[in-house]
């Protein structure tokens, strides 16, 4: 069983972005999947302490243990963030700092978005780029949403466009793939 950790990584409440990593991480259990979803704003996460770079797990935080933890046993990875300034979040990016190239060699990581009022993949090309530095291999399909992509439902965003939806589905199935072919290759 393919097993997959989905960072969140939005500080918002409700937050377009869980909202996205949540179906992301429905859709990959109904394929099978194990999921860990870990979101930044209920699971925070200290400043990234450089002196643990190297071993990252022997930095002596409970949660980071438990975080890194979560990292070594994901075959795959999600990232998710909404659109700061054209780029993603900084709770993301100090989320990666913690971890380190050992955690993501060669496996594939999915990115996905939300953009605000537009469907900007902008904080994805960022990430693209983050993920090659660690090793990762980020698959090539992405997801983008936008606000009107939800509707708040009893103060939690939910899915109304159908597009999003089966996007998100193809996206959990070639996540999958990509982990079981590198999977193999390891």
């Amino acid at each position: 069983m393919e097993h997959i950790l989905l960072i969140s990584g939005s500080l918002a409440v409700p937050a377009h972005t869980k909202c996205l990593i949540e179906e992301t991480a429905d859709n990959l259990n109904k394929l099978g999947c194990k999921t860990t979803v870990w979101d930044l704003h209920e699971k925070p996460l200290p400043m990234a302490d450089p002196r643990n770079h190297n071993n990252p797990s022997e930095n002596p935080i409970n949660i980071v243990k438990e975080f890194v933890r979560a990292a070594s046993e994901a075959d795959a990875f999600v990232l998710g963030s909404p659109n700061y300034h054209n780029s993603y979040s900084g709770v993301l990016k100090n989320a990666l700092d913690i971890l380190n190239m050992d955690l993501f060699r060669d496996k594939p990581v999915g990115l996905v978005g939300n953009g605000g009022g537009i469907r900007s993949t902008q904080p994805i090309d960022h990430l693209r780029i983050v993920v090659r530095g660690l090793l990762g291999v980020a698959i090539p399909m992405q997801v983008a949403s936008c606000n009107k992509d939800y509707d708040l439902k009893e103060d939690a965003y939910v899915i109304i466009a159908d597009d999003l939806r089966q996007r998100i589905a193809a996206f959990s199935q070639q996540l999958l793939l990509y982990t079981q072919k590198l999977k193999f290759e390891r």
